[in-house]
């Protein structure tokens, strides 16, 4: 087997099967001085390790620390967003409700087999989660943690595009990204934006990057304007809400104003739909904590809309 002494990974082994140099290394937080996995350099036998990847690992050692404390939190979003197709595979017994995990928690659930590096300087770890059956990755160098299922998302397709407009976007069910926004009243907090595309084949649109310059253009305004039509949406349907909400009396709209409505949302995507035609923000709200709702801009009506997720995203 074919082995090289590399001045930043060290020494290392060339595996043919992943096409890939190799070696074993401590994960370094969470589970002990002894647990290992494998470091995959992605690399064809007859070409040598990029300085990307170089760096790449460099940044990793770096920011192992800050990982610790990240990736746990995004994973039990991602537990909670996909707990019911957990439930539904393996019966998940009554410890394991949503009600009764807390973040920490999940560390359980999770097992990091591979910190895999591509060939363009991409990385993060290959994992098993719930089930050693359930393959996610977990990618590390687009600034925030963010979760794929499955492996071949670094191993064959994390694709990208930097865009003239959007910037860097990467392609999970759409052209993505995580921004930083204090929408939600948090300095520099992490949200993802999408610019939505059936294929990775496709394209971000003329008329979605239209619609982002126009967001970002009356984003001031968007931030003053829809504190008011949100309180004068919740009073319109306050009796509809108050039919599935249990809390409703505690949050009677004549004791609701534009400042107190706004803590009843929260802002987890900003979304720019393939048609053109609509853009704007997917929310959780107090009152359907399954379905949620959008607040968006409507090309074809004057201000701010309110409505289900499927209006903005349909």
């Amino acid at each position: 087997m074919r082995q090289i002494n590399d001045p930043v990974f060290g020494e290392l082994e060339y595996d043919g099967v992943k096409k890939a140099w190799t070696k074993r290394i401590p994960l370094g937080i969470w589970f002990g001085d002894d647990y290992q996995l494998d470091l995959v350099i992605k690399c064809d036998e007859d070409k040598e390790i990029t300085d990307e990847q170089r760096e790449a690992y460099k940044s990793y050692l770096a920011n192992l620390s800050n990982y610790s404390s990240e990736v746990y939190k995004v994973l039990f979003s991602y537990y909670k967003d996909h707990y019911e197709e957990f439930n539904r595979q393996w019966e998940l017994p009554d410890k394991l409700k949503i009600e009764v995990v807390e973040a920490l928690v999940t560390l359980r659930f999770y097992k990091p087999k591979q910190l895999f590096i591509d060939q363009k300087g991409n990385y993060g770890w290959l994992s098993t989660f719930i089930s050693p059956q359930y393959l996610i990755s977990v990618i590390l160098s687009d600034g925030k943690p963010r979760i794929f299922q499955g492996w071949n998302v670094l191993r064959y397709d994390y694709a990208g595009v930097d865009d003239d407009v959007f910037g860097e976007m990467y392609f999970d069910q759409g052209w993505c990204k995580w921004i930083k926004t204090d929408i939600n009243g948090t300095d520099g907090e992490w949200v993802m934006m999408e610019a939505h595309s059936a294929f990775r084949s496709s394209k971000i649109s003329p008329e979605q990057k239209a619609n982002y310059q126009k967001y970002i253009k009356n984003e001031k305004s968007f931030m003053e304007e829809y504190p008011k039509v949100l309180l004068e949406y919740y009073k319109k349907n306050y009796g509809t809400i108050a039919d599935i909400w249990d809390d409703a009396d505690l949050f009677d709209p004549d004791d609701m104003d534009e400042n107190s409505i706004k803590d009843l949302v929260e802002f987890n995507k900003l979304y720019f739909n393939d048609n053109g035609r609509c853009y704007g923000w997917l929310c959780e709200c107090a009152w359907d904590e399954v379905y949620g709702l959008s607040i968006y801009y409507d090309n074809t009506k004057e201000g701010i809309c309110i409505g289900s997720i499927d209006s903005l995203v349909i």
